[in-house]
């Protein structure tokens, strides 16, 4: 059985199709087995360029027996309704990140799967990469000693032009927000992930660069996390030209940085250096949303794969995907109210 390769569809053909279609093809146990677009020049632009049949009918689409596995690549206010429906169909489901923009709907979508019987992953391909682990491996073995204060820094810009490109983003419905929900999210997903549960949040945000979107391009957050440690989260499309993230981790026993997806500092009380040598980053969103290798989506697919062969949860389920929308919401709650 894990000699065959899994037939992978993808449900979307936008720009993130695209690193998921070559991700596949680096996977062993996976084939690129079908692509769907409402948008017939989309789908078909993909299907030409990797010889596969295209569809612009999710539902011919779903009833496609090759495709075992759908990767949804839609906007995130459709990952819920598209992924229950891959789910009645029988088929195993990956969906890009957030999971969902409503909790309510990432629950749904949770149930969906659990009840067809049919593997969930979210696409949180920073949680793969090595400098990440070894810093959420750091924590968890308690030589950073008790948390003291952590930061996640995402100040990025986006032009206005990137916004006028897709009619959903920025928008409530289909975005769920702005800056926070969409580009910094993989940032504070590890800041939750390495930090543990976060108690209570206060924030603030605003449209300061980029009127005309409904969510905000720039939001700050103040965080105390459940073991006592206080952060925060700075997030922002608005910031010209836009930095490498960042991500800050302080104990009592040191502390570490990271810079893009690389250890910049290790300064532990222990003296040791960092396990992790410098390497070209897999991504860098700072300026161009589209400056991403596919390697953190490799890594992905192929944790997805061997769960569906060996009848197993992917390393970041749905239950995992989950836990940073409920802090993004909470985060855009304390923000929306002016409270904790």
């Amino acid at each position: 059985m894990r000699d065959r390769k899994i037939g992978m569809g993808l449900l979307g053909c936008g720009n993130i199709a695209n690193i998921h279609a070559e991700a596949i093809q680096h996977v062993p146990s996976l084939r690129l087995a079908a692509v769907c677009d409402r948008s017939a020049e989309s789908a078909c632009r993909l299907a030409e360029h990797w010889g596969v049949p295209r569809y612009t009918d999710p539902d011919r689409f779903l009833s496609d027996p090759g495709v075992e596995v759908v990767s949804i690549c839609t906007p995130s206010g459709t990952h819920g309704e598209l992924g229950c429906a891959a789910a009645r169909a029988g088929k195993h489901v990956l969906v890009e990140k957030p999971i969902e923009v409503s909790l309510a709907a990432a629950d749904a979508l949770i149930d969906a799967c659990e009840k067809a019987g049919v593997r969930l992953g979210v696409s949180f391909q920073s949680r793969f990469l090595d400098a990440p682990r070894a810093l959420k491996n750091l924590v968890a073995s308690g030589r950073l000693g008790r948390p003291v204060m952590a930061g996640a820094h995402i100040k990025w810009y986006r032009s206005p032009e990137y916004y006028r490109s897709a009619a959903w983003r920025g928008t409530l419905a289909l975005d769920g927000g702005g800056a926070l929900i969409n580009q910094a999210i993989h940032t504070v997903d590890l800041l939750r992930w390495t930090m543990g549960p976060v108690a209570s949040v206060s924030a603030f945000s605003g449209r300061l660069l980029h009127e005309q979107i409904e969510g905000e391009d720039t939001l700050v957050a103040a965080l105390r996390f459940q073991s006592g440690a206080l952060g925060i989260v700075e997030a922002g499309t608005s910031v010209y030209p836009g930095f490498k993230r960042r991500l800050e981790l302080s104990g009592t026993e040191g502390s570490v940085i990271l810079d893009g997806d690389n250890i910049s500092v290790w300064a532990l009380r222990d003296g040791s250096a960092s396990p992790i040598p410098a390497s070209r980053d897999v991504a860098d969103g700072s300026a161009n949303p589209m400056a991403i290798d596919f390697e953190g989506h490799r890594r992905v697919m192929a944790d997805f794969a061997d769960a569906v062969l060996a009848g197993r949860d992917p390393f970041v389920d749905g239950h995992e995907g989950r836990q940073s929308l409920e802090l993004v919401l909470a985060i855009y709650a304390a923000a929306n109210s002016r409270k904790r």
